[in-house]
């Protein structure tokens, strides 16, 4: 499945995007007042996690990484910063002053809608490429969960 350095840079990005994810709607949920936000960013920090612990499982022991992702694995994709997506989470970024700069719900959720938006694109061109069924289906899987979290962002937005 990873006969390209490009798809292997794919499996590192999509780590990376679960990784910074997690780290943002944990510092949001940690951050937020509302009883209601709080919880729907806790449940969206739980399946960035979970997501990242698939891509681990099915992806990096055939991509030749180790069995957990680490800060020197990730390096970002080029294409993907030229092609102008919101791809904000494919990026080393400090979640700590990213989240300290926002300084209203809607703009967290804004940002969050974005990276979302960007993830479920993300995937589906994973899940185009692969050349396994196996892998396919783990990438639509993804897709729906991240298309999951935008109607979930959308409707908060829509509150």
């Amino acid at each position: 499945m990873f006969e390209h350095l490009e798809e292997k840079e794919a499996v590192k990005t999509a780590a990376l995007i679960e990784v910074n994810g997690y780290r943002f709607y944990k510092l949001l949920a940690e951050r937020t007042e509302n009883k209601e936000v709080r919880a729907i960013f806790k449940k969206l920090a739980d399946d960035e996690k979970k997501h990242l612990k698939v891509i681990e499982t099915m992806f990096f022991p055939e991509a030749g990484f180790t069995e957990q992702i680490t800060e020197e694995e990730i390096e970002i994709e080029d294409y993907l910063e030229r092609e102008g997506r919101a791809d904000l989470f494919t990026r080393r970024i400090n979640i700590d002053d990213l989240v300290a700069s926002i300084d209203t719900q809607k703009k967290a959720l804004m940002v969050a809608l974005d990276t979302e938006k960007h993830s479920v694109h993300f995937f589906e061109h994973l899940s185009k490429r692969s050349s396994t069924e196996e892998g396919r289906r783990i990438y639509r899987e993804l897709v729906e969960e991240e298309m999951s979290h935008v109607s979930q962002i959308e409707a908060m937005l829509a509150d």
